[in-house]
């Protein structure tokens, strides 16, 4: 027991408790594990997209992902900075030109850590579309009949017929009707 405890200990107060009870995105969607191991795609591009997710969820409220947060906050308070120079210079008498230098130099930095920012969740962001487009199409194959197939080839055959195209399919059923006519 350390000595800062201020009170004794009760019951269940020595046991350990881990903070990280929330499962990893990787393993809340195993599909996703199985696009990366399945796929040409880049080592890198799965680092960059487990990267961005990690923090997925985090924040009150929670976000996918908080880095928009941080994004947006770097040019508030980049403008606010800026406004307080301007206030200083106004209230103060500060050198005017010096300060168009200052501000010159926040916004400088302010623009370049949203272009890196924005150009990382850029990666990321095409990432999550290739992964839940890949879901998409998972998931609209569990409601899709297999005679869907069938009856959409029938209606492209049917819009060729219109436009005075040839066939380039017959169905079993058709023929049978011709060889009765």
């Amino acid at each position: 027991m350390a000595l800062t405890t201020p009170h004794l200990l009760m019951k269940g107060d020595d046991m350990a408790v881990s903070k990280h009870n929330r499962a990893s995105v990787c393993e809340t969607n195993p599909f996703f594990l199985e696009l990366f191991r399945d796929h040409s795609e880049s080592d890198e591009r799965e680092r960059q997209w487990r990267t961005a997710v990690a923090h997925a969820g985090k924040g009150d409220p929670p976000l996918r992902f908080p880095v928009y947060e941080c994004l947006y906050l770097i040019n508030i308070y980049a403008q606010k900075l800026v406004d307080l120079l301007d206030e200083a210079s106004n209230r103060f008498c500060v050198e005017h030109e010096s300060l168009l230098y200052y501000q010159s130099l926040i916004q400088c930095v302010r623009a370049g850590a949203s272009q890196d920012i924005v150009a990382f969740m850029n990666d990321v962001e095409l990432t999550e579309e290739w992964l839940f487009d890949r879901l998409r199409v998972n998931e609209e194959r569990k409601f899709r009949d297999a005679e869907d197939a069938y009856l959409e080839v029938r209606k492209l055959e049917a819009e060729r017929a219109e436009e005075g195209l040839a066939p380039r399919i017959q169905f079993l059923d058709e023929l049978e009707s011709r060889k009765q006519a």
